[in-house]
């Protein structure tokens, strides 16, 4: 019996230290490892056998896992898997190469770009040879039209003679850029389309070529005019044989006697017969005061119209006559401060810039 109780003491004894290492569940404290871990010995192989030795623990009682409620394990790194992952990404991938492959070639892809387009004008696929050319001949009182379109240029050639001294646009926007390119050539380029003005071309001669000028668009069913020609002369052509002044040549035939110089004023002349005068007080006037004159007569051919003092620097007005309900232009001459029209019409209209004037003849007496 004694021997028994001997026994047991020995073995509580024994077992002491491990229990008092124990951590009793259900007390916060560290997860304290229970045996420290090994010191690393130098020069040793982490992977050898006698690292593995070291690391081994002293007895078996350190094998033990402690056991602390609340408390996690530490994870230690896995470090093994490393190499596979590290292979994985170093791969190419198979389109990369042999997208590579292809280029190494020079077989790269087409680049697709977005550009204009759709800016060709369909009216040139029909048009005739001389088409986008147009000539007109020379002409007092006309108007030349021109027309012109975005992304072109039109070129304005006046007669051979003519000197252009300065352009006057009626557009100071920028619609329409103009420039002297010769002494008688111009060029018209529109920088949009829909718009219109005018340009007034002045030479040395003191000749004014009025030109309206119009821009369309691409798709217009008209073909611009690239070149547009006014054909003629400013000043006649000298008579072969004689020379600019008069005088002729050695071998020309002897100069013409001087004649009597014509007057410039006057489109044709009559003699003025006086005792056929009437009609002072048969006008009825109407329209603007600037231009009412101070009186107005006629005879059998002509229409007298008298400013006196007033015509001093006064801007000459263009006649009219009315013939159906449309206005008509009218041959007028100047003989002093008379405005003479070439008309005994019933109704005769002066016209000056925006202003007029409307005559009207009541009397009875053709």
């Amino acid at each position: 019996m004694i021997g028994l109780i001997l026994a047991a003491l020995a073995a509580a004894m024994l077992a002491a230290p491990v229990a008092a290492q124990t951590p009793f569940p259900g007390q916060n404290q560290v997860n304290v490892p229970l045996t420290p871990p090994s010191k690393a010995q130098p020069g040793a192989s982490p992977t050898g056998s006698t690292a593995g030795q070291a690391a081994k623990p002293s007895s078996g009682a350190a094998t033990r896992s402690p056991i602390v409620a609340g408390a996690t394990t530490p994870q230690q790194p896995a470090t093994a898997a490393a190499g596979p992952q590290s292979n994985a990404s170093n791969r190419i991938p198979d389109d990369m190469r042999q997208q590579a492959e292809f280029q190494r070639e020079g077989a790269f892809p087409e680049m697709s770009r977005p550009g204009a387009g759709g800016q060709i004008q369909d009216a040139w696929d029909r048009a005739e040879p001389k088409a986008g050319v147009y000539v007109q001949k020379l002409c007092q009182d006309c108007v030349y039209k021109v027309r012109t379109r975005e992304f072109m240029l039109t070129t304005v050639i006046l007669p051979e003679d003519a000197v252009i001294t300065s352009v006057d646009p009626g557009d100071h926007s920028g619609a329409f850029v103009v420039q002297k390119k010769a002494k008688n050539r111009l060029t018209i380029r529109p920088t949009s389309w829909g718009m219109d003005t005018n340009l007034n071309v002045n030479t040395r001669s003191g000749a004014v070529y009025p030109l309206y000028v119009r821009s369309e668009t691409v798709n217009s069913v008209n073909v611009p005019d690239l070149v547009y020609r006014i054909a003629g002369q400013e000043k006649p052509e000298a008579i072969d044989g004689a020379e600019a002044d008069g005088t002729g040549t050695k071998d020309s035939a002897p100069p013409l006697p001087p004649q009597k110089p014509a007057k410039k004023d006057f489109l044709r002349h009559k003699p003025l017969d006086v005792s056929k005068f009437h009609g002072w007080e048969d006008y009825r006037l109407s329209g603007d005061d600037e231009l009412k004159p101070e009186t107005i007569w006629r005879d059998d051919i002509w229409t007298y119209i008298r400013y006196g003092d007033k015509w001093d620097g006064m801007e000459l007005s263009t006649g009219y006559v009315t013939n159906d309900g449309y206005d008509e232009l009218v041959n007028s001459h100047v003989e002093g401060t008379v405005f003479v029209i070439e008309s005994v019409s019933p109704l005769i209209t002066l016209k000056n810039g925006m202003k007029y004037l409307c005559i009207q003849y009541t009397g009875s007496k053709p």
